[in-house]
């Protein structure tokens, strides 16, 4: 590897920090939004599945259009870092709305609401959150150097998430309120949503501050999103990692979407010991993801993805399990959880940018943007069907809305409910994932002979960026 393709301690951090921003919108909507809008806002649950299913229709839209306009952006700053710092502001102030409830507001107005805000905001994380996943692809080509950029970048990510996931909740309906900050829970979501929505701006500015990319890239000819989607799935590798993340991804969303709930209503954990234990599985992910990249390293992407699914297939039924009230003995449960959910989540990362090398090589054209929106897409679909099919269950096993803080027990058909969800469910998608990722044929060996090929190959022409046909440059 040469010294163009190592970054510093230092860049690595500073490129790490953006998951900060990822973690704490990813992890506040998967584990609490649901919860929140059920629970405190008093929205049905059909009703905030349909909220995040009508985000993803949109993404369907916004994720490769900002995509294909990010492979071919051209500034005398790059392609990636204007569209993150762009997407800075807007993400700290849209994050704070999603926490916030309509004085005197109808359920319709309501709805329509957190339709808008919810969608505002997936647009601005788009906008952030597809450049910076891109990036990884161009600041090196090394095989190796990939899954220590990517394990970094996974760190900072379950850092984030376990500070959100031990403190979102808290903060919110007990030290808000125990500090005079606020009167109510209401009140405390809302205080807290500033506070951590002020935290996103910062990774975006570091990162544009910090980082270089690279003066020469290969660009695509056409911006057509259409022909791009029609490109992109001409990849086969891509489409058997596209279609296995999918699955393993909902999958693992539907454990944590459906986890707070589980926590309070099956084991019986007391108040602020629930999100104590989501903290401790993330604390799992967090704490081993060097054993997770040595894994990486010593058998390779695609047969550590096959160990890590079979180790989540053999371990999640097991939460279905634990008797009622018994939160004390999943502790250790949660860290060993931890682990496989910090794995899952970081192979595949690893595995994206030795895709677009085979692109380039089919090709001739560099597309970063494209592929990584693609992926980012299947993760928030994953994600909405996960709230989906949770909330579906839910609602037909009689949960009842708006219990939080009322002490209000729920039937024993949700507990019944929340054991499905929680321990079958999940299984049956990784093992589909499992089935197929065997498809995808991408080894350190073949991705050493793309970057050969490419380095010898008389069709992939380097183009500057000034050559772009989009151009902000003052």
């Amino acid at each position: 590897m040469t010294a163009e393709e190592r970054l510093s301690l230092l860049d690595k951090v500073i490129y790490g920090s953006g998951e900060w921003t990822s973690a704490i919108a990813g992890t506040t909507r998967s584990l609490f939004l649901n919860y929140f809008l059920v629970s405190v806002v008093g929205l049905v649950p059909n009703m905030v599945g349909l909220i995040l299913l009508l985000g993803r229709i949109w993404d369907a839209v916004n994720d490769p259009l900002v995509g294909v306009i990010s492979d071919r952006l051209s500034t005398r700053w790059g392609r990636r870092r204007p569209m993150m710092l762009m997407a800075a502001l807007p993400l700290g102030l849209l994050f704070a709305l999603l926490w916030f409830r309509p004085p005197a507001a109808s359920t319709a107005w309501l709805f329509v609401y957190f339709v808008i805000v919810s969608l505002a905001l997936d647009t601005a994380y788009t906008v952030f959150a597809v450049p910076h996943t891109a990036l990884v692809a161009e600041i090196t080509q090394d095989y190796d150097h990939r899954i220590s950029i990517v394990a970094w970048r996974n760190a900072f990510y379950l850092l984030g998430a376990l500070i959100t996931a031990g403190m979102f909740k808290r903060f919110a309906e007990d030290f808000t309120i125990a500090w005079g900050w606020a009167d109510n829970i209401l009140q405390g979501y809302m205080v807290t949503g500033w506070l951590f929505g002020l935290s996103l701006m910062i990774a975006p500015v570091l990162i544009f501050w910090r980082l270089r990319e690279p003066a020469h890239v290969r660009v695509p000819k056409q911006v057509n999103p259409l022909r791009a989607f029609q490109a992109v799935f001409r990849n086969q590798p891509f489409r058997a990692l596209s279609a296995s993340y999918f699955l393993a991804f909902t999958g693992l969303e539907i454990v944590v979407v459906s986890f707070i709930w589980y926590l309070q209503f099956v084991l019986q954990a007391p108040s602020g010991m629930d999100d104590t234990l989501a903290g401790l599985l993330l604390l799992g992910a967090f704490v081993t993801m060097p054993l997770t990249n040595l894994l990486i390293t010593r058998f390779g992407k695609r047969k550590s993805y096959l160990l890590v699914g079979a180790a989540w297939i053999v371990s999640i039924p097991l939460a279905a399990m634990f008797p009622t009230g018994g939160f004390r003995a999943f502790v250790p449960y949660c860290l060993w959880l931890g682990f496989i959910y910090g794995a899952g989540i970081t192979v595949p990362g690893a595995m994206l940018p030795d895709v677009m090398e085979h692109d380039e090589l089919q090709t001739g054209e560099r597309r970063e943007g494209t592929f990584t929106a693609y992926l980012t897409f299947f993760r928030k679909l994953g994600s909405a069907l996960a709230v989906l099919i949770v909330n579906f269950i839910l609602a037909r096993s009689g949960l009842i809305e708006g219990t939080a803080g009322t002490g209000i027990v729920q039937p024993q058909s949700v507990v019944v409910a929340l054991r499905f969800i929680i321990g079958i469910l999940p299984t049956l998608m990784v093992a589909g994932s499992l089935w197929v990722i065997r498809y995808y044929p991408i080894t350190k060996t073949y991705h050493e002979e793309i970057k050969a090929k490419l380095k010898q190959s008389p069709n992939v022409t380097t183009t500057s960026r000034a050559e772009s046909s989009i151009s902000l440059d003052p």
